[in-house]
């Protein structure tokens, strides 16, 4: 059972996590304004913001995001064990795979309280630490973190229920 949740918190994780940076950065097609997410992570470790700087933000942000999803995997792996009990928001039942949009909904709503979880630490935190100025903006970061966790929880609840159901059916 735990290899089955690694393996898809894995596969979920990395999804998400990719789908929660196109978010993060979708502000750049527009020329509006956003955080660099992995700028502010790398230049933490390195004093400097280059290409470098966010190449490590971006291997630590994705590593996180697996291990994150690992989290949320242990939700939805208890939802699908026990299924009886779960509310049934069915679309495309004929398909080898049920999709229930209960997952991604509460997806939402975990996303939600994880992005104002890690909106307040990351304000206190990095907006008040942060070596790099640039990085010292609250709305912004405030508002990017909240989109982001909620588009990360929904994925990735969404994508584990997905995964999770294709694993269990093979010991079945």
């Amino acid at each position: 059972m735990f290899l089955y949740l690694l393996l898809s918190s894995i596969a979920s994780g990395l999804i998400a996590t990719f789908i929660m940076i196109g978010f993060l950065y979708l502000p750049l097609v527009w020329g509006g304004d956003y955080y660099d997410v992995m700028g502010a992570i790398g230049s933490v470790m390195t004093g400097e913001t280059n290409g470098r700087s966010r190449f490590i933000g971006g291997v630590i942000y994705v590593a996180v995001g697996v291990v994150i999803a690992m989290l949320y995997g242990w939700v939805a792996l208890a939802l699908i064990q026990n299924n009886a009990s779960l509310p049934q928001f069915v679309v495309f039942s004929g398909w080898p795979v049920t999709i229930n949009l209960i997952y991604p909904l509460l997806g939402l709503a975990i996303g939600l309280g994880h992005g104002i979880l890690v909106a307040l630490l990351v304000t206190v935190v990095v907006i008040e630490h942060h070596p790099v100025e640039r990085y010292r903006t609250r709305y912004i970061l405030i508002v990017s973190q909240l989109i982001g966790h909620l588009v990360f929880g929904l994925s990735v609840m969404f994508f584990h229920s997905q995964f999770l159901q294709l694993l269990l059916r093979t010991t079945t």
